[in-house]
């Protein structure tokens, strides 16, 4: 009889499920070459690749329309960059010259030159380009599948859990359009901060990532995969006794899933009557069902930079101006929302605007520094960001903020903006609130400073952690040290909560950490009401905070403070949620 074996991981979304392994063990991309073409069928073959490159574009344009309204429209920015990919003249020539000097058949000379680029982007030192690997990797195989018309048998996946080394996103995009239900997924690649993470959680799928060497283990037919917070793991050839505790612990599982959806019209507060905001954070268009079903109460981020990632020129005034007022529209006028101008750089890029290559772009050209040397830019966006703010309780939030003259010199550019819509008799909002993003350590060390020029902080939590803990956080081989509840940050959100508090200044949370249960529990002991997250999360943290009791809260606030690990502050936290 075989053994049970647990194996840990880190997970995308919560979930417990059982059932049988579909074990994927195809590789991706493969520099084998097989077949060599004779002269004549040379431009055959470029044609056939010509005519996958076209469905290529169709399918995904297809997602991006199946998905339209369902999704976030920042889970599906992964669509953009692979139709850039396809668009690439460089990449496509090379294929095409391939296919021509080398005489391959098409489908040897997209693996060939795939190949080529995807270890070109490991020998780069950029973290950003693991990213750019993986979607160079993901647009390479969809244009073998439309090669040979065929993909992956995805339809034998139907109902089972998927065993892989790593499923791209647009895969799982495909595979979910195709309306076949994954139970979950077990997989050796990917972070908890990955495009596949991300969109794991917008589909609800439980997901398990980073376990090593993932085919030398013995599968078998059923396991149980375990992603909820306490446990994450996956167990092979359970045994009775630990059947029977999952039966237990799913029965548990569903009721607590029943509790969320009972709490969903009620007010967001806790057992003490304290009243907390829950925002939605939002990066393209949102869809009113939405609105109407998470009740929100507002927009704690409304990122603008998908807008510029998928026009061919940087937006003009009006373009932009029907975007935001067509978002802003979709709530009442009381309702707070927060504008966050252009935050581009890093591992976000324009593919109408070359930005130069720099050694660290985490730690270059990118968010205001960005704005602040492009004023024209800037100006037409805060244009935008003004007229569609008339009327409405709406405010601008400056992302990457530095240093103070930043804060001043951004602000002169705004009244500047104000100074041409009042000479072209446009209506406008003249006073709006102004806030900063909390990303670097050098303005949670100087926020007493900022908090008398600010009308509130909004903290990212994504990049503080990466910043104060210097780890880069879409790099798998130091993701174990990327990690929000070590207590140096939360130490640097009490510090800033502190400093507001001083001078009556709001602080809100809108990074990923918002919607997670520990991260929440430890806001509202600091005295964080404020939380904005992505609509999923929505619903579990509005259930999670109507079992609290705030003034209690405040009585682990010290404890966690006082931790010397993350480890503590975890045991902490989910002794006291449990």
């Amino acid at each position: 009889m075989r053994k049970m074996e647990v194996i840990k991981g880190s997970f995308a979304f919560e979930g417990i499920v059982t059932g049988e392994v579909f074990l994927d063990k195809k590789k991706y991309i493969d520099e084998g070459i097989t077949a060599i073409l004779d002269e004549k069928d040379v431009e055959n073959e470029i044609e056939r690749f010509e005519r996958a490159l076209e469905l290529s574009k169709e399918s995904l344009e297809d997602l991006r329309t199946s998905f339209a309204g369902k999704m976030n429209e920042h889970d599906l920015e992964i669509i953009t960059a692979h139709m850039m990919i396809l668009d690439d003249p460089i990449y496509v020539s090379d294929i095409k010259k391939s296919i021509k000097k080398d005489k391959l058949r098409a489908e040897e000379a997209v693996k060939l030159i795939t190949t080529k680029y995807v270890k070109m982007f490991k020998n780069i030192q950029n973290p950003e380009y693991r990213q750019k690997e993986l979607d160079i990797k993901d647009v390479g195989k969809r244009i073998v599948g439309n090669l040979d018309k065929r993909f992956e048998d995805w339809k034998k996946l139907d109902g089972k859990i998927l065993v892989t080394e790593e499923i791209f996103p647009t895969e799982l995009l495909n595979i979910y359009h195709l309306g076949i239900k994954i139970k979950g997924i077990v997989m050796e690649y990917g972070g908890e901060t990955s495009h596949l993470a991300i969109l794991a959680k917008a589909l609800e799928i439980p997901t398990l990532m980073g376990i090593k060497n993932i085919f030398s283990y013995n599968w078998g037919k059923d396991i149980i995969l375990d992603t909820t917070e306490i446990n994450s793991c996956v167990i092979i050839e359970p045994d009775e006794k630990t059947k029977k505790e999952y039966e237990n612990l799913l029965e548990k599982f569903e009721l607590k899933k029943e509790e969320i959806k009972r709490d969903a019209n009620l007010p967001t507060e806790t057992l003490d009557g304290e009243k907390v905001s829950l925002y939605i954070n939002v990066s393209g268009d949102l869809d009113s069902e939405e609105v109407r079903t998470l009740k929100p109460d507002g927009i704690g981020l409304l990122r603008t930079e998908l807008l510029y990632m998928k026009n061919t020129s940087f937006p003009d005034e009006e373009n932009q101006f029907k975007v935001y007022s067509g978002i802003v529209e979709k709530f009442d006028k009381d309702s707070s929302i927060i504008i966050r101008t252009l935050d581009i750089g890093a591992d976000k890029q324009l593919p109408y605007f070359k930005m130069k290559n720099e050694t660290n772009s985490f730690l270059g050209l990118r968010g205001i520094r960005f704005s602040l040397q492009n004023q024209d830019i800037f100006i037409t966006q805060l244009k935008a960001i003004l007229r569609a703010a008339y009327n409405r309780n709406v405010k601008i939030m400056y992302p990457m903020v530095t240093n103070i003259s930043e804060l001043r010199e951004a602000n002169k550019l705004l009244e500047r903006a104000k100074e041409e819509l009042k000479e072209e008799n446009k209506l406008y909002k003249e006073e709006i609130e102004i806030g900063v993003m909390i990303e670097v350590p050098s303005i949670v060390m100087m926020a007493d400073v900022f908090a008398q020029e600010v009308d509130f902080f909004s903290i990212g939590t994504n990049d503080l952690t990466q910043y104060i803990l210097a780890t880069d956080r879409l790099s798998e081989t130091v993701s174990s040290m990327y990690d929000c509840y070590n207590p140096a940050v939360l130490r640097s959100i009490a510090f800033v909560k502190k400093a507001a508090d001083l001078y009556g200044k709001k602080v809100s949370v809108c990074g990923e950490m918002a919607g997670d249960a520990k991260a929440i529990v430890a806001f509202l002991s600091m005295g964080i009401k404020d939380l904005s997250m992505v609509g999923t999360s929505i619903l579990a943290a509005r259930s999670l905070i109507r079992s609290l009791n705030y003034d209690k809260l405040k009585e682990i606030k010290e404890k966690l403070l006082l931790c010397h690990d993350s480890k503590e502050v975890k045991e902490i936290l989910i002794k006291y949620i449990n």
